[in-house]
């Protein structure tokens, strides 16, 4: 979409440094945005996943028992109050009408703080054609997404919105006309424009408290692991039962716990946790990832996997689960953790 000639796009700062940090794709839409910008401009961004491993108990009461896709889990990580003691501000509304966003969007963006909210996917074009291209069921369409606006035209005619809808999920920016935006709120003004929210850093990252509420969660941190036995046992009846692998509670399940392993290994390499405690963990993210790479062939009926082959690896991931843990609890137990910048 062109912007009309004689206006031209304000952005904010730095938003070609605004790029994917969920390479697992599991994170829901809001979280990865969010995680996405602040990343772009706080060099400790990291410590905000240091409740990254979660409870495996969650993840199976999300996906088994409410039917829940990966994107729509609530991550324990990435929060508000762990924003806050990384030194930002998030400011919040739960409704807004097209004329309050309208008049709040220049001040916004004039303060170099990006605009997020909800609205319908189906009211975007460039949302259909990447659902189309995926495959996405015709029912779904219409479900709400975070729209992340970081720029605006001089005639107020035009939004910028920066959203990860490529192929290889890597943020892009989009032209909407403020057109699109009007029209789709007349047709479902109570699904648009639904939590609102806006970022600015306003501080420093609070290191000692970050470190206490890391000592917390893993003081706390006594999961079982039975996921991967649940997973196991479940295969052969979503296999018979689901068609379209993105729906499976297996393979959300797995790409869950593959994320957030991820995540967790970015939150240890700026820590003083011991190397081990980190290829620990590398190892198991690696695992995870391939085992859910060969459920989603199994599920897809690739005759190169078998239900013994799974078993036998999710049964491994278990121990594997078992025994990072461990080593995790011990080495913190032997030194409370500290935070070292970027550079190491």
């Amino acid at each position: 979409m062109a912007v009309q000639q004689g206006s031209r796009v304000t952005t904010i700062g730095g938003i070609d440094a605004i790029v994917n940090r969920d390479r697992a794709n599991h994170l829901n839409c809001r979280k990865g945005q969010v995680l996405a910008f602040v990343a772009s401009r706080s060099p400790w961004w990291e410590l905000l996943l240091y409740g990254a491993l979660g409870s495996t108990y969650d993840i199976y009461r999300h996906c088994y028992r409410r039917k829940g896709y990966r994107w729509d889990f609530p991550a324990p990580y990435v929060r508000d109050d762990d924003l806050a003691a990384l030194g930002w501000f998030s400011g919040h509304q739960a409704k807004a009408d097209l004329d309050e966003v309208r008049d709040a969007l220049p001040e916004y963006l004039a303060n170099d703080q990006p605009v997020l909210f909800m609205a319908p996917r189906a009211d975007f074009a460039y949302w259909v054609d990447f659902m189309r291209r995926h495959g996405t069921i015709e029912s779904e369409y219409r479900e709400l997404h975070s729209y992340l606006v970081c720029g605006l035209s001089t005639d107020r005619q035009t939004v910028l919105i920066v959203d990860n809808t490529t192929d290889n999920h890597e943020y892009t920016s989009f032209l909407i006309p403020m057109a699109d935006l009007a029209a789709g709120y007349a047709r479902e003004p109570e699904r648009w424009f639904t939590d609102c929210q806006t970022l600015l850093r306003v501080g420093e990252p609070d290191l000692p408290e970050l470190a206490v509420r890391y000592h917390r969660v893993v003081a706390g941190y006594t999961d079982r692991f039975e996921l991967y036995d649940i997973i196991a046992d479940s295969l052969p009846a979503e296999r018979a039962a689901i068609a379209e692998t993105y729906r499976t509670p297996a393979v959300n399940s797995l790409a869950l716990l593959a994320g957030s392993r991820g995540m967790f290994c970015r939150f240890l390499r700026r820590t003083s946790h011991s190397p081990q405690v980190l290829a620990r963990y590398e190892q198991l993210t690696a695992a995870v990832g391939a085992v859910q790479e060969r459920v989603g062939r199994y599920h897809g009926g690739g005759a190169d996997v078998s239900l013994d082959e799974l078993h036998r690896r999710l049964q491994g991931l278990r121990v594997r689960e078992e025994q990072a843990a461990r080593l995790l609890r011990e080495d913190l137990h032997r030194t409370p953790v500290t935070f070292h910048d970027a550079e190491g």
